[in-house]
């Protein structure tokens, strides 16, 4: 935690005097804000909202206000001059004060009305401090129906308007709206030019709650936002959308598989909520769900990845249950929801946005030396019981041995690129945005390098006055070349550059002919890791079609019909082929070739409806949704080539065919949901929430479930006795209740499974249908979680502190976990739902406005967060009686090839988190003249010094696995991000540091880089080994026959601070622009500049067992993260 403290300067809050309470009094009734939504209400009652609420005073005539006039409006905390303005506009009424401070409705003057004397009024909008234009401004006059909006140039026009003195209002989103005062004269131009200020703190945005959008004072569940410039520049490119949300995001933790360009990303939403289901939140991209749908980090079935992160509008993530209930069974994890840009009326834009860059290696760990690795590997041999005559290396061979630097070989200096360009605009008949993009990111490591492609179309249109159209569409592909150096995925123990730190630093790639070496000549068979990246084809595809389209239906001023239909379809392909020239190739060739196809569709329709009921709003939403599921693949392997010539092209050369494979699987959903939120008065906010689900996948007799949930939130900030004080200026506290379920888990899992299978009939095979090893279940159904969210938002010291902190409970039971069954059943296994875990944790956001003057401004905001994990109840077995009995733990392997000797590495306890790390707790090395009498493990003496001394736990007087303990937890104690945003003038500094305390990470990298094995180069950090002459160390003598079992001395503090971007821009003063250019912005970028950590591996952000909630954080010989420079410019016409 130490290294927090320098940074906690970045959230000094610069405070101002905060006005006085007899001053806010004293000031205009039009400056008092107010907040409304309401549908096809009678003008009258509006009016009387508007008085209710803020306390004015509103005197009219009905004979001059059309009471009964339908009004239909959304405002947030607007002044009371807009609200009127809104609510009279078309009325040739207008309001004004009088002595007293009453508000007057009256008739607008005649010369306001004159239509046959009419002019214009011109002007531009552009930022204060930049002198920038402002695009997409709402430019109104006020009391009339006269609007616009400016175009890319900020310029505006507004033709017709009567002659007369008028105000005009300027509106948008991130700036203090502004007025001014004209006089429109006949027939001729009115200008009007306006600065817009840059507002403290956004306080009220509009954001996403699932079928649906709501202003952020109205919500009563916990939602959190990411908005688009916050990814807009502030990176360098990202090919996952969900890597950008890194630290941004209270409550949201994400990890990275590795540095790979393209590699998987691990989010928890507040926690793990299952052992063997599916953890990774529900996707929904511009309302159409696009789960990911298992734990395989795959880069491939992320839904996100068909999206640039230029094309967002807004990230909202849904967390609690009272938000996610809308999503029913789906809902366990989270739900983000992704909103993408749309086009807006007025004139077309065209934006284009260039970059290039290049990375490297943030941090390299040095090996041994040709000499030191000869010297140290006749020692291991020696202390392995070896005779001195039979030592691998002689004098002479290590007096001329020749170094040659494998990693440094095996790394390179990788470019990149991203390319991007969008056409949007329209008008209320057809608005349009239609972007492309092209992204290239090169590895670092040879052999790697990441290809996405990708077309956008979004159309939004108004065929009448009652029926709105839209449709999003998406194609992308995506092309990864791995050539094996993810270690992660594979399961290998040498690939990439953990290969090229294990192989023989003596021994040159190729030989004399120029042919490769295929392995290294040391005692443990590393693979040439330069002749498997250069020679070896390893590239995997995905080809997807995102695409929805809607039609909305106003059956009347309060009920709305709307249907949608949408579509997921992807293709995957998997081409391998490792020639006879690499270990790989098997001396002859060997090819894989695979291919997969899915789909995923979708219709949906809701009915909504909002009106006033009694003293508040009341909106209902009702809906029928249906998904179906298909995918099918198909595979083949070879080996036995003639030629490396034809590659993976002609499998059928291959004088070794495998029999082909494939496979097909499909499931459905059917849905009923509902929602109601009243508001009452503004300030007291309920929502009844729920969903019922039936699905495929579970069992005959749980087809169906029902998932509730119940919200309320109260805005203190509005009440008369908040008015006696003056340090918060908004105050909401939320209350919520749910259940949601989980569903996601393989299909069929409920059923009898056959398999065919080959048997023998005298001298011939038949075949023959067998059952599976899994006995049917016909009571699965899904897991269920149920949650408690407290919750308080505010705003203080003049908005310049805006502050969100949750505080929740959650248990999930009916876990989804596979039991053993008695073997009379004919079966091994059964998947039931059985035990329980629970996640409790606090969040906080913070926003400060620490400096807003003219030319300079600094905000910062912070995300921290906590979740405790601990598994409840796993169920129970019988003992030898028959008797049921809890079942306590259980143990898990992950793939870690031969890092490590068999064995379970981590442990499923009750009473512990999930991650927990399980192996041998290391007191110290053996020395001389230490006496005890366990110094056995795995049958191997270990109680010479200079071997490590494992800890006796059960006191047997032996090491054996029973002695094995929880070595720490791979869940941190705590998160989040810091960013700051500096702006001075036309030049901005944004700087984002995210953070991770109190996890612990297998660096499994040390199984060979600091065990002092000596079968395979190892890691400089060997050269601190213990002999008879240096004792105070902890890394053991070289001993090739030391048992690779899990060590204490292997799990590191995965802590750090890191700073993840930095960005300095520059936006175009009017002289500089280029090519007729509106705006313009250059930037330079830097990404993943420095890490402060204690971890000993490249970088302790890693977890290359994927998304298995079983497995915890390990670093099996993962790939590097990089250092990445971008420059780029991004200009709109």
């Amino acid at each position: 935690m130490r290294f927090l403290i320098p940074f906690a300067g970045m959230l000094v809050v610069v405070t101002a005097p905060v006005r006085s309470q007899q001053a806010a009094d004293a000031a205009s009734p039009f400056d008092r804000t107010v907040t409304l939504t309401l549908e096809g209400v009678p003008l009258k009652d509006a009016l009387d909202a508007v008085a209710r609420q803020t306390g004015v005073r509103i005197a009219y005539s009905g004979r001059v206000v059309p009471l009964d006039r339908p009004v239909s409006v959304q405002l947030a905390a607007v002044r009371v001059e807009a609200a009127l303005d809104t609510l009279l506009l078309g009325t040739g009424v207008a309001s004004t004060l009088d002595r007293t401070g009453q508000i007057l409705l009256v008739t607008e003057q005649p010369a306001r009305r004159a239509a046959e004397q009419s002019g214009s009024i011109s002007g531009t909008v552009t930022d204060s401090i930049t002198g920038a234009p402002v695009a997409d401004a709402v430019v109104t006059v006020v009391g009339t129906a006269f609007t616009a909006k400016t175009g890319a140039d900020g310029r505006f026009t507004i033709t017709g308007v009567p002659a007369g003195s008028y105000r005009i209002r300027v509106r948008m989103l991130g700036y203090t709206a502004a007025a001014a005062s004209v006089v429109v004269q006949d027939s001729e131009q009115a200008v009007a030019d306006v600065h817009l200020a840059r507002s403290a703190i956004e306080l009220n945005p509009v954001v996403a709650i699932g079928y649906g959008a709501a202003d952020r004072r109205n919500l009563t569940g916990a939602v959190s936002s990411v908005t688009a410039e916050q990814f807009e520049t502030k990176a360098a490119p990202t090919v996952t959308l969900t890597a950008g949300l890194q630290g941004k995001v209270a409550g949201v933790q994400v990890t990275s598989n590795s540095g790979m360009p393209g590699a998987g990303i691990q989010v928890r939403v507040r926690g793990t909520g299952s052992i063997t289901a599916n953890t990774e939140p529900l996707y929904v991209i511009d309302g159409l769900p696009a789960e990911q749908g298992s734990n395989d980090t795959d880069p491939k079935n992320n839904p996100l990845m068909s999206l640039d992160p230029n094309e967002i509008q807004s990230i909202d993530i849904l967390k609690d249950a009272s938000a996610t209930a809308i999503y029913g069974a789906r809902g366990a994890n989270g739900v983000v929801l992704v909103t993408t840009k749309r086009g807006q009326e007025g004139v077309s834009q065209f934006t284009v946005e260039s970059s290039v860059g290049f990375q490297d290696i943030a941090k390299t760990i040095p090996v041994l030396n040709a000499p030191q690795f000869m010297q140290l590997s006749n020692e291991a041999y020696l202390n392995a019981g070896g005779a001195p005559a039979g030592v691998p290396f002689s004098a002479a061979q290590m007096a001329s041995a020749v170094t040659y630097n494998y990693p440094a070989m095996m790394l390179r200096t990788g470019l990149q690129t991203n390319q991007g360009v969008s056409l949007s605009g329209g008008d209320q008949k057809l608005r349009y945005l239609i972007s492309g993009n092209f992204t290239r990111q090169q590895g670092i490591e040879l052999g790697s390098d990441f290809n996405r492609y990708g077309v956008r179309v979004n159309l939004d249109g108004e065929a009448s006055s009652r029926f709105r159209w839209g449709t999003s569409l998406s194609m992308t592909r995506v092309a990864r070349n791995a050539a094996r150096v993810e270690n992660g995925s594979l399961g290998n123990s040498a690939n990439g550059i953990q290969a090229a730190m294990q192989f023989a630093p003596f021994q040159a790639p190729k030989d004399s002919a120029g042919n490769w070496i295929k392995t290294s000549p040391s005692t443990e068979p590393v693979p040439n890791p330069i002749a498997n990246a250069l020679e070896e084809t390893d590239l995997n595809t995905t080809s997807r079609l995102l695409g929805s389209v809607f039609g909305e239906l106003a059956l009347t001023p309060s009920l709305k019909l709307k249907g949608t239909l949408g579509g997921n379809f992807q293709f995957d392909g998997i081409h391998f082929f490792a020639p006879r020239t690499i270990l790989d190739g098997g001396g002859s060739g060997r090819g894989w070739l695979y291919t997969s196809q899915g789909r995923n569709l979708t219709s949906e329709n809701t009915l909504a409806y909002a009106r006033p009921v009694g003293p508040g709003t009341l909106d209902l939403l009702g809906g029928f949704s249906v998904q179906t599921w298909y995918a099918e693949n198909v595979q083949a392997t070879a080996a036995g080539f003639p030629t490396d010539f034809t590659n993976v092209y002609n499998l059928g050369s291959g004088s070794q065919l495998n029999p082909p494979s494939s496979g097909i699987s499909e499931h459905a959903l059917i849905s009923y949901l509902g929602r109601a939120n009243y508001n009452v008065a503004d300030k007291y906010l309920f929502t009844l929430t729920g969903r019922r689900d039936g699905s495929s996948v579970f069992g005959a007799n749980h087809k169906w479930g029902f998932f509730p949930s119940g919200a309320f939130a109260w805005r203190l900030g509005d009440e008369p006795f908040m008015r006696r004080q003056s340090l918060f200026n908004d105050l909401k506290l939320r209350l919520s209740y749910g259940t949601v379920g989980n569903q996601a888990v393989d299909p069929y899992q409920s059923l009898s499974q056959l398999s065919v299978g080959w048997v023998a009939s005298g001298t011939t095979e038949i075949p023959a249908m067998t059952l599976g090893s899994r006995m049917p279940n016909p009571d699965l159904h899904w897991e269920q979680k149920t949650e408690f969210n407290a919750g308080l938002d505010g705003a203080l010291l003049d908005n310049r502190v805006a502050f969100s902190v949750d505080v929740y409970r959650s248990k999930t039971r009916d876990l989804l976990l596979l039991m053993n069954v008695p073997v009379t059943t004919g079966y091994t296994q059964q998947l039931q739902n059985v035990g329980s875990i629970q996640n409790n944790g606090v969040e906080l956001s913070l926003t400060t406005n620490n400096i807003s003057r003219p030319n300079l401004n600094w905000r910062s905001t912070l995300t921290l967060s906590h979740n405790g994990n601990k598994v409840l109840d796993l169920g129970t077995r019988p003992d030898t009686s028959g008797k049921a009995v809890p079942i306590t733990q259980f143990t898990v392997t992950p793939r870690t090839g031969n890092f490590f000797d068999a064995g379970d590495v981590y442990l499923v306890r009750v009473g512990e988190p999930l991650g927990a790390i399980y192996g041998y707790q290391v007191t110290g090395l053996w020395q001389k003249g230490d006496t005890g009498a366990a110094c056995y493990l795995t049958n191997k003496p270990a109680c010479t010094p200079g071997e490590y001394k494992v800890a006796d736990l059960n006191g047997d007087g032996k090491i054996t696995a029973a002695d094995r303990t929880i070595l720490g937890n791979s869940q941190p104690k705590f998160y989040g991000g810091v960013s700051n945003t500096l702006t001075y003038g036309r030049f901005s500094l944004d700087a984002l540091f995210n953070f991770v305390y109190g996890n612990k990470v297998i660096n499994a990298g040390n199984a060979y880089g600091c065990l002092d094995i000596m079968q395979a180069n190892e890691r400089t950090c060997v050269l601190n080994h213990w002999d008879s002459t240096h004792t105070n160390t902890m890394v053991p003598r070289p001993n090739r026959d030391r048992a690779r079992s899990l060590y204490s001395t292997f799990v590191e503090d995965g802590s750090y601070l890191r700073l993840q971007t930095l960005t300095l821009g520059y936006d175009l003063p009017a002289g500089m622009l280029f090519g007729g250019a509106a705006s313009a912005r250059v930037y330079v970028t830097g990404q993943n500049l420095f890490t402060i950590t204690g971890y000993s591996g490249f970088d302790p952000d890693v977890n290359s067992q994927g998304g298995d909630p079983r497995y915890g954080l390990i670093d099996i010989g993962a790939y590097p993260r990089s250092r990445v420079w971008n420059f780029g410019v991004r200009a709109t016409f």
